[in-house]
């Protein structure tokens, strides 16, 4: 480790932001980016584990796509200047308003928090030695906890989420084989459990259809840029689950971003390997899309997604879909209630 990064960690204790100025006038090593919108009940608790990182050299930049005078009012009750908060006058979407904090950013390295969820002191610390021990790494991830509303950490349901994407048997060290880990498990938890080099992405390719799936998006860039990773095999965040969550969300178009994506990523021709793989993805989210605009009584837009679920052969499953896009509305609600009943 080299002397400039071991002047730089401190111990967490709130009196450090008396040093806050001296920290904010140099150029940060890191760049924390909150997104927010609207959502402020767990603001407070996110940012107050940023600031109490034993690793010191960072700025926060909290990204309002809202303009919320709450958001403002929580983050200037820091008295800090390590917190950079803005606003977009209009709303842009999560993904394009955290493309615009990217582009404001100072950090050589970005780090995301989700305005919801918490990091352990010692997060920053952690993630960023495997960079400064080897230049050729771009991304480095750890292990996440699930908890409660109230957060109080759910065991059984972390063990479930670390088995569910690959993490479970994923050995500390370099990553052998980043694009299947991301491709096939979605096993980097970028949006609050990981830090990547800046220049590592093309940040012109965060448009605004990838949406919610942004991290699902930025950890394709990076894979597909052939860049090394590294993954920190301990539970260095905490993920909350609760009753506003963007996953809990009901909507017809809800999984159209993911479509986006692997269209995206075919047509740039990111992982000619895994053609494939991505051409099946594509047209499972079609069928997906379909199902759902079918239960939100939009029959006409289903098909149009069922038919983009054949691909270049019959599709059961679609051909299903479509068949029921044609019968009364009153019958798929009797199947849809028969079908959602435990």
């Amino acid at each position: 480790m080299n002397t400039v990064f071991m002047q730089q960690r401190q111990p967490p204790n709130q009196r450090l932001m008396a040093n806050d100025q001296l920290l904010h006038d140099v150029p940060p090593t890191v760049t924390i980016i909150v997104t927010v919108y609207k959502r402020t009940r767990f603001l407070n608790e996110a940012i107050t584990s940023a600031l109490n990182q034993t690793f010191r050299s960072f700025e926060i930049i909290v990204t309002d796509d809202s303009d919320s005078n709450a958001v403002k009012a929580i983050c200037e009750s820091f008295h800090t200047p390590l917190i950079r908060y803005r606003k977009n006058i209009f709303t842009l979407g999560v993904a394009l308003n955290l493309r615009t904090a990217l582009c404001e950013a100072r950090g050589e390295y970005i780090a995301i928090l989700n305005d919801d969820d918490a990091w352990e002191p010692e997060f920053l610390e952690s993630l960023l030695l495997p960079f400064q021990n080897d230049p050729g790494v771009s991304l480095c991830f750890c292990d996440h906890w699930i908890v409660s509303e109230d957060g109080g950490i759910d065991l059984l349901g972390t063990d479930a989420n670390s088995v569910r994407y690959g993490r479970d048997i994923l050995p500390e060290g370099k990553i052998d084989d980043l694009e299947g880990l991301v491709l096939e498990k979605n096993g980097v938890p970028m949006a609050m459990a990981a830090i990547f080099r800046k220049n590592a992405i093309d940040i012109g390719l965060l448009v605004g259809d990838v949406a919610g799936a942004y991290d699902l998006w930025l950890s394709c860039l990076l894979a597909a840029g052939g860049n090394s990773a590294y993954y920190i095999a301990k539970r260095l965040t905490r993920y909350r689950v609760h009753g506003q969550m963007e996953s809990g969300r009901k909507a017809p178009d809800k999984n159209k971003n993911m479509i986006f994506i692997y269209e995206k990523l075919m047509e740039l021709g990111l992982f000619p390997k895994k053609m494939p793989f991505l051409y099946r993805k594509y047209s499972q989210y079609h069928f997906q899309v379909g199902k759902d605009h079918l239960w939100f009584n939009n029959p006409k837009m289903a098909r149009s997604y069922f038919l983009g679920a054949f691909g270049s052969g019959l599709n059961c499953k679609a051909l299903a879909g479509i068949t029921l896009s044609f019968l009364p509305r009153n019958f798929r609600i009797v199947l849809k209630v028969t079908a959602e009943r435990p």
